[in-house]
């Protein structure tokens, strides 16, 4: 889990700042983003008059599958970090803190006043996932007769046979009239 103590900044006045630098840290963030390596992590925490404010920068190595040739692939990405977190329990007693805007969008600081990028993380890295990942853009992928790579070296295959149940509806794509 990545969380931070953010109890000291949240005595402190709205303005205040923290840097928070994370390298090579390793976290499972689920079965749908694999990391192929370690999190770098930039941050900034800005204490607000609501809370605060973590903004910065991941850096992280995901492990990826070709959609043409099924090659695994690493793709090095970045994404921007900006989450606002709400404190949940007082500073102070530790009560509770209730919220006239329960759906504001803001996360909430946990009772141990840490704010917790797990889920953030899984969140913005899950959408860096392109539509048709590919290993290289001229990726020529699989052979749809064998399933082989098609590399220079690949062998054509013979025309299949085709089916004689099917000789009518070929004769009218060759444009052969029987009649």
């Amino acid at each position: 889990m990545t969380a931070f103590n953010v109890a000291g900044l949240l005595r402190e006045p709205a303005g205040a700042t923290r840097a928070v630098r994370l390298r090579d840290h390793y976290v499972t963030l689920g079965p749908d983003v694999e990391l192929a390596g370690p999190i770098d992590l930039d941050l900034q925490l800005l204490r607000t008059n609501r809370g605060i404010l973590a903004r910065g920068n991941a850096r992280a190595p995901l492990r990826r599958i070709c959609s043409r040739c099924t090659d695994p692939i690493v793709d090095e990405v970045s994404v921007p970090i900006a989450e606002e977190y709400v404190p949940s329990v007082d500073l102070d007693s530790g009560a509770p803190l209730s919220f006239a805007d329960e759906d504001d969008g803001a996360l909430r600081i946990n009772a141990q006043h840490e704010i917790e990028l797990n889920g953030v993380l899984h969140d913005e890295l899950a959408l860096t996932e392109p539509m048709h990942p590919l290993c290289r853009t001229d990726c020529p992928g699989l052979c749809p007769e064998c399933g082989e790579r098609l590399d220079p070296g690949h062998r054509v295959h013979a025309e299949p046979e085709s089916d004689p149940r099917l000789a009518p509806l070929a004769s009218l794509l060759r444009g052969d009239d029987a009649e």
